[in-house]
């Protein structure tokens, strides 16, 4: 009995392994077994290497199939290794591939479950969105760009004052992203350059330090992360922000203070619901408003500026030529309104490569939302897919000798010949990042601040490889990658 007993259960279990993976086999998908689980155990929850790697690596071994098939633990994920496909899901297939795989239960993580990021459904997706998009419009860019002056002018006579002492260049962008996020979204003055013991400027750096296991479970099997209550803020974080968000709101309603921000916006719109007889936002949903925003507009943009001075550091070349061009406008920051920050060709030709080589969304993700076919495969609802952003940017095929910083790539006689859905640093389709626009303006006029202020040197040498990762997210250059800033000749501002 005990022997018919084994053999019955060591049957099913097979009957259950081969069914299990056999998930893309019985679709004719080329896939690995348990490659990226291992992969994925040993370098991410271990080494804390960058999940973007694992694809990186799938991708440079199996790309000619243009689908590659992989599980983590047992559930079935797709990695799209083709251009022309990647085309198909995020944008032609837009209206089966809405959602992405990130699930945050508003019990769990009640800010980040209204990120539009996370939402599910194109409904609650476009209202989130919208609410974000608000902020992003060409008319309150040119409300804001005389704050960002000030913010980089604060930049400027604290490096003078500085006098060539090297700097992190993730330090001093955070800085900068920071005090400009707080001016432009809240109309406080956080005082980032001045108040080295500022207790936000702390409470900012440690804001968002999720593990690498929580950021793994979120971000592919959300299920986990929710059984196990896993939080990306931790409760004082939370807390303190709903807190910092909620006193704004009061002493603005209190004393009738109206700054035209992303705060006065907020209530405006609760205005609008209160008078349309609909509930308002609460104080914790105003707070993931805001946290939206707030996140958008200092991590992401601070790590890709720091990696753009630091490319300028090292290719000297580049710098110089950008500052002929950015000084055959105007010697003068100051003159430099919105269209002519955007008319800086080498300017936008050397933040792509930058962009290119240090692209913050290393991979893009969709859930299938119903039953699709993309080439000619059976995509079933629910299955994940995944593209490999980074993996794209550093091919030869598609960018030749990637490894090199060449601004050329993107020049009006070149850039055509790149393959389309191969550049892909804020994502394609509906879904392209809300915030893009915004962190590409702060970050150019960072830059044309910084060029016609100093000569911007590498403290040291350091490689991509020496790049340290704060999470499983998001690239991050590491501490021992300073920089110096030599002063110029005074520059009329």
């Amino acid at each position: 009995m005990l022997i018919e007993a084994i053999i019955i259960l060591v049957a099913t279990l097979c009957a259950s392994y081969y069914w299990l993976f056999g998930f893309w086999n019985r679709r004719n998908v080329f896939n690995v077994k348990f490659q990226i689980t291992f992969l994925t155990f040993i370098k991410v929850l271990i080494k804390n290497e960058h999940l973007g790697n694992i694809f990186a690596d799938i991708y440079k071994k199996y790309k000619s199939h243009g689908m590659v098939g992989f599980y983590i633990l047992f559930d079935p994920m797709l990695l799209v290794t083709n251009p022309k496909l990647v085309e198909e899901v995020i944008v032609k297939e837009f209206n089966k591939f809405h959602d992405t795989p990130t699930e945050m239960k508003k019990g769990i993580n009640p800010l980040f479950a209204l990120n539009p990021f996370a939402a599910k459904g194109t409904e609650k997706w476009k209202e989130l969105r919208s609410i974000q998009a608000s902020n992003m419009t060409t008319f309150r860019f040119k409300e804001i760009l005389p704050i960002i002056y000030c913010v980089a002018e604060n930049m400027v006579n604290y490096l003078t004052e500085m006098k060539m002492e090297p700097i992190a260049a993730k330090e001093l962008s955070f800085l900068f992203s920071v005090e400009s996020s707080c001016l432009c979204g809240f109309g406080v003055q956080p005082n980032a350059f001045t108040d080295s013991e500022n207790s936000f400027i702390e409470y900012s750096e440690n804001i968002f330090k999720p593990s690498p296991f929580t950021m793994f479970c979120h971000f592919l099997l959300p299920w986990i992360g929710n059984l196990l209550k896993l939080r990306i803020l931790s409760k004082d974080a939370e807390e303190s922000f709903i807190l910092f968000v909620k006193t704004i709101f009061e002493y603005r309603s209190r004393s009738n203070v109206t700054k035209n921000d992303f705060i006065y916006y907020l209530m405006k719109l609760n205005q609008k619901l209160k008078e349309g007889n609909k509930p308002e936002y609460s104080n914790v949903e105003l707070a993931g408003h805001c946290l939206t925003y707030y996140l958008d507009s200092t991590q992401t943009t601070s790590n890709q500026l720091a990696f753009f001075l630091l490319d300028l550091a090292n290719h000297q070349h580049v710098q110089d030529k950008l500052r002929k061009e950015i000084s055959s406008i105007s010697n003068s920051p100051r003159d430099f309104d919105l269209e002519k920050v955007n008319s800086i060709r080498y300017l936008n030709m050397a933040i792509n490569e930058s962009l290119r080589m240090h692209t913050q969304g290393t991979w893009i993700s969709r859930t299938c939302t119903q039953d699709a076919v993309i080439g000619n495969t059976p995509i079933p609802k629910g299955t994940k897919v995944f593209v490999p952003v980074e993996a794209f940017h550093n091919d030869p095929e598609w960018f030749p000798s990637p490894e090199k910083f060449d601004p050329e790539r993107f020049s009006e006689e070149r850039k055509d010949s790149i393959p389309k859905y191969t550049f892909l640093p804020f994502g394609e389709g509906p879904r392209i990042c809300v915030g893009y626009k915004l962190a590409l303006l702060q970050i150019r006029m960072a830059v044309i601040f910084l060029v016609l202020n100093f000569t911007i040197l590498p403290s040291s040498k350091v490689d991509r490889e020496e790049i340290v990762l704060e999470n499983a997210l998001l690239p991050t250059p590491g501490h021992n990658a300073k920089l110096k800033f030599k002063p110029m000749k005074c520059i009329d501002q």
